[in-house]
Parts: structure tokens; sequence; C-alpha cells
């Protein structure tokens, strides 16, 4: 596999630079094929002018995206080469007016079959197994997308979403907890009625269920001494299954934490020789449906409850 296709989207600009430089290097051979002596980079100007008598530099620092001085440097080399004249406009004197020359327009008359052959070509290329190809929507698409996006903003915000994360630990049950798992459930209940089963008797009496009976495991999300989220395991030690109840603070659930819990939970419950876990997940939930899934879990049933349905999701112990 090549170093591009190793390194993904962190050499996506590199990758659209060398289609670009492909394409210009077919260009430039296309016009020295046709013995015609033409930079691309003459292009933007040439195509104003092919459609207008003339074009002000701010039109064409607008049509372009670019700064006046820029265009301004763009027009002086091809005044330079004799392609076009530059002139004041009568009713403003700070409005300076680009116009092709002689040579310009015969230059100009020279290139354009150039420019209808590739359009043409562009809009025909061939596909795979024959079909039309659709590369220049997909262009279009891409273009759209990453003018869409704040790439820096996402950037930002998963540099420190990850920083976050570097910080959670995830540790068993202690005493020390206690306090605040419950008012970690408590809030859990408020903002999500129905998603408890309706046994919660080891919240009453969590110190006997770990740590007397051992029916029950529980391991906590830690950041910077806060319980940001819990999995418990509901352990029937007769049937050798556990069943796994998930609360989280509310705004700080994210797939990642879910996996970690869930990788802990699943060596430590197959340290206790159980061989199938269970969980219930909302029907609606399909991010965690689909984390669950990748996870080897299968469905046994859909539960209706009375406010939302719920998934019944399993997994083998190996």
């Amino acid at each position: 596999m090549s170093l591009y296709k190793r390194t993904g989207a962190l050499l996506f600009g590199t990758r659209l630079k060398r289609l670009s430089d492909k394409f210009f290097t077919d260009l430039s051979k296309i016009y020295r094929d046709q013995d015609i002596r033409f930079e691309a980079s003459w292009f933007p100007v040439f195509y104003l002018l092919s459609s207008q008598k003339e074009v002000t530099i701010s039109q064409i620092a607008s049509e372009l995206e670019i700064t006046h001085p820029g265009a301004s440097q763009i027009v002086t080399f091809l005044k330079k080469k004799g392609f076009v004249q530059i002139a004041q406009n009568k009713e403003d004197k700070r409005v300076k007016k680009v116009i092709l020359t002689k040579s310009g327009k015969e230059k100009l008359h020279e290139i354009r079959p150039v420019w209808k052959a590739l359009l043409e070509t562009m809009n025909e290329l061939p596909g795979i197994e024959g079909k039309p190809s659709n590369v220049l929507e997909l262009l279009e698409e891409l273009e759209k997308e990453m003018f869409r996006i704040d790439l820096v903003d996402l950037v930002e915000k998963k540099l420190q979403f990850d920083r976050f994360l570097e910080k959670i630990q995830i540790v068993p049950y202690t005493e020390a907890y206690h306090d605040a798992l419950m008012s970690l459930a408590l809030s859990w209940m408020a903002e999500n009625p129905g998603t408890l089963p309706e046994n919660v008797d080891w919240i009453n009496r969590i110190h006997k269920a770990v740590y007397e009976t051992q029916t029950h495991m529980i391991l906590l999300a830690v950041h910077l001494e806060r319980i940001i989220g819990a999995c418990v395991a509901a352990i029937d030690s007769d049937t050798k299954t556990a069943r796994l109840i998930f609360i989280f603070e509310e705004g700080q659930i994210s797939d990642h934490i879910i996996q970690v819990l869930l990788d802990k939970t699943g060596f430590e419950l197959a340290e206790k020789d159980i061989s199938e876990i269970t969980a219930d997940v909302e029907t609606a939930n399909s991010n965690l449906l689909k984390l669950f899934q990748k996870n080897n879990f299968k469905l046994r049933e859909i539960e209706n409850g009375s406010a939302a349905s719920f998934a019944r999701l399993y997994r083998t112990m190996s």
C-alpha cells in the first residue's frame, strides 16, 4: 500500500495537488503538441475576455477570488507579453480596464478549439465498466463539502476532546465513590426515564451487591475525580450470564467511553467465567446499536417499553 493510501486524510492537500499537477502537466502537453505557446495561469483572464470586451482588475480579482494586487500582477504579466492593454475608465480614472490586444485576440482564437475539445472530453470521460464518468460531479460535491465545513474548528474540538479522553480512568467501584454514583444514577434516571430495568434494587444495596453477594460488578469512568459514566453488570452466577446497564453524566456519553467500559467489563466478566452478556439499547439510538454490533452483540428481541422500544442484545463470551 502506498504512503498516500496509508496516511489517508493526512496527505489530503498533497493528493489534491498531485491531481492538479497532473491535470496542468497534461494540459501543457496538449498545448505543446498543438504548437501553441500558452500557460495555464493565463487562462482566467483570457476566459473572461472571451465573453466580454473588457473587464476591470476588480472584476478579475472577484471572479478568481484573489486579492486586487494578485489580479493586478497577472494582468501586468500579460501586458508585458503583449496580450492585453490597460486603459483608464473615462468616468472613474481609478478604475483600470483590461482589453485584449490584436495579439491577444489571435491567441484567443488559437486556443479556443483546445478549450472546446478539453471541455467535451472532460464531460465524456469513460468510467468503470463502460459507464460515464462522474469526475466533474464528484469535484463539485467535494468543493461544496470543503467549503461547508469549518475544518479548523472541527479539528480543534477533536483535539480538545482527545485531551479530555486521555484524562479518563476506568476504575472499580469503591465506597469512596458511593455518593457520586448515587447522584449520577439519580440524574440519569431523571434525564432518561425508562432506560433502566424495573429491578434496580442494587442501587439501595450497592456495598452488599458488590462486596458480599458479588451479584453486581460496577466499573466507573472517572475524569479528574468526577464520575462521568458507569457500567453496572448484574451477574447471575447460576446461568453464568450478566446484564449490562450504562449510566452517564449528561453530555458526557461517547462511543469511545462506552467502548473502553465494554472492553474492561468484558475482560473482568470473562475472568468470572461468565458465558453470555446482554444489554438493552433504545432502538432509536442507531450509533449505540452500531457500536454494540461492532462488538459482536446480536439481536435477541425487541421490547416495547412505556417510553421507548428497546433492542435486547446479547454476546456469547469466547
